[in-house]
């Protein structure tokens, strides 16, 4: 038998290991290939390259790529695996506008372009409603699905469209009369919508004969207008503001500016009890957090921008003083972000995880993560998605991206017509504002930028949750029964999707 053979099982003993040892190395081959694989490593006319992975979708998907301007097999939504290299990439889909961009990919890297949407080659209106009177506010509901409009024909009626039902007429919403404590020509400010999608905050103003104005504050009920309430009355203070707490409806934060306090109340609770002193600006988050500007303890000529997180408090900036700063904050992919500046200062900084620094270094001066170079920048925000931060002032944006640490300057040659203040989120991704009589949407970093319909500055422009209809309030011309030219103030509703589309 083999095995009592000591030659014969040596021999077979060095062939196990010879085994053993090329399986081995097979192994640690295998290995290093799929990691320089992984890597983006691969083999190219026989030199080696390495790739970059691209996934690349679109809104509605289906559409043409095109790299370098030779088309690709693939359609939206897909995955490209390319050379490093710089692209041109463009997308098409018939009936559609072509959307582009330039891109430097990095071997080993991965970029996710998620958010290309593609307006209609041809847009085409329709009236939703005629009002006769101009009116003071439309806006829309924190899911995109009800467009409230005042109707100016009487101070206390509303319209309410549902965004899900393109051509239906809108349900009329009369906040009761009683409610109004005021008398004299009213006119009316938007404030904030609660996260119920139901109620929304609005400021009524009232102008006296003599010229005089005052105000009160109503929470508006679109579902039962006759639980709408005066918070004025209710809560039996005149602040300079009243602002939404966590978003919820019956909680509120009230400020004031003649002292500089800053309060809560709800409606339970409704008599006002005491947060925060020497308020000069502030911005909240949820129902304990408060980003402010104060002047307490600042040198001369100076103002603090500090953080209140329930009971603790930390001090993130000094900034010129002035009447109003920038301020901003919110969490993106777990992380904290916070904006502090002045308009005043040619600059807005970004703090990432301000207070995890400040706890573990609290002597040290924050660093900012990223430096907005607008000067005397008139408002920042955060995009829907939370991803970007945007600087403004006219014209002149200033844009961080979160996700790449990645910041954008550049200057908008679209005129921002009066009397809106500035750019607003159109969604995650694009900013929008009305140029020259037109609603404009554009790319975060001035890229795409589209010209759609007819609108009013004093209103801008609405979506429905989806993006697949716009809503507009515009003036047109018309004929009265006599014949006669008259101004009338148009809602108007555009698909964004062709018919073949909706």
């Amino acid at each position: 038998m083999e095995f009592l053979d000591p030659k014969k099982r040596q021999a077979h003993l060095i062939r196990l290991f010879v085994g053993y040892i090329l399986i081995g190395a097979a192994v640690i081959l295998t290995t290093i290939i799929l990691l320089y694989q992984a890597y983006g490593f691969g083999l190219k006319n026989g030199e080696v390259i390495q790739n970059g992975l691209i996934f690349i979708s679109s809104s509605p998907g289906g559409a043409n790529i095109l790299v370098n301007g030779t088309k690709r097999p693939e359609t939206t939504n897909s995955r490209l695996l390319l050379p490093a290299g710089q692209y041109s990439f463009e997308l098409q889909r018939d009936g559609y506008r072509p959307w582009k961009r330039a891109v430097n990919l990095e071997g080993g890297t991965v970029q996710r372009f998620d958010y290309p949407v593609l307006f209609p080659t041809k847009l085409t209106t329709t009236a939703a409603k005629r009002y006769d009177l101009k009116p003071t506010i439309l806006t829309e509901s924190p899911d995109r699905r009800w467009v409230f409009v005042q109707d100016n024909t009487a101070y206390n009626v509303f319209d309410v469209f549902d965004s899900t039902k393109l051509g239906k007429d809108p349900v009329t919403v009369t906040i009761p009369t009683t409610l109004s404590t005021l008398a004299g020509t009213s006119s009316w400010k938007f404030v904030e919508w609660s996260n119920d999608n139901s109620h929304v905050l609005l400021q009524h103003i009232v102008t006296d004969a003599a010229g005089k104005q005052t105000s009160e504050y109503i929470m508006a009920n679109r579902e039962n207008p006759d639980q709408s309430v005066n918070l004025t009355t209710t809560l039996g203070i005149n602040p300079t503001k009243i602002e939404l707490r966590d978003k919820k409806y019956d909680q509120y934060f009230i400020y004031t500016q003649d002292d500089h306090k800053l309060q809560t109340a709800s409606i339970s609770q409704p008599k006002p009890q005491a947060l925060l002193e020497h308020v000069l600006d502030y911005k909240t988050y949820g129902a304990n957090m408060v980003l402010y500007a104060a002047d307490q303890g600042a040198p001369a000529g100076k103002a603090l921008i500090k953080l209140q997180d329930n009971d603790q408090s930390y001090t993130l900036r000094t900034v010129t003083l002035g009447s109003t700063y920038m301020l901003e904050l919110t969490q993106y992919a777990g992380d904290w972000y916070m904006v502090a500046g002045a308009p005043s200062e040619t600059a807005t900084y970004i703090y990432k995880n301000p207070v995890a620094s400040l706890a573990a270094q609290p002597s040290t001066p924050l660093t900012p993560v990223q430096v907005l170079k607008t000067a005397n920048p008139n408002f920042v925000s955060f995009s829907d998605n939370a991803r970007f931060i945007m600087a403004e002032n006219g014209q002149q944006f200033s844009v961080f991206d979160a996700e790449n640490d990645k910041g954008y300057t550049y200057t908008s040659d679209a005129v921002v017509d009066a009397p809106q203040p500035h750019a607003t989120w159109m969604d995650g991704n694009r900013l929008t504002y009305v140029s020259n009589g037109k609603i404009i949407v554009f790319d975060y970093d001035n890229t795409n930028r589209q010209t759609l319909v007819n609108s009013d500055a004093l209103y801008g422009s609405a979506f429905d949750r989806d993006y697949k209809v716009l809503y507009a309030l515009g003036a047109q011309t018309a004929k009265d029964a006599a014949g006669k030219d008259t101004t009338q103030y148009v809602l108007t509703s555009t698909p964004l999707r062709t018919p073949q589309d909706q």
